[in-house]
């Protein structure tokens, strides 16, 4: 038997999101690989959302990845290189991209009243 590190606790938010990560990485390789294309994937999950109705989350849970402008697309992939440039794992990516949102939000409050 093999000596094999503990893992941390994770909630399930993080299991989500690790998760998450997993499958874009998935989807990603399938792509470059040629094997299918993202539309191809989106089309087999509404089909099994359809077959598996109480598995079904709503539409707004996690927004579609499809219905992204290029530029909004163009920003993600470029986003996950520097994460993965970087080495940074899920939960390190999630409080980089948390502490990211408070930046933004804070600059939201101090726009507000101002006029450009």
């Amino acid at each position: 038997m093999t000596d094999r590190p503990k893992r941390e606790r994770m909630s399930l938010e993080e299991l989500a999101i690790s998760n998450m990560w997993e499958i874009a990485a998935i989807v990603e390789l399938l792509e470059k690989k040629g094997l299918c294309s993202k539309q191809d994937l989106y089309d087999i999950i509404g089909e099994l959302r359809q077959k598996n109705p109480r598995a079904r989350l709503p539409d707004t849970v996690f927004p579609s990845p499809y219905l992204m402008t290029q530029t909004e697309e163009q920003i993600i992939n470029d986003l996950l290189a520097v994460i993965h440039t970087h080495g940074i794992d899920a939960r390190q990516s999630l409080e980089l991209l948390e502490h990211l949102g408070r930046i933004i939000e804070m600059g939201m409050k101090m726009t507000r009243g101002t006029t450009h």
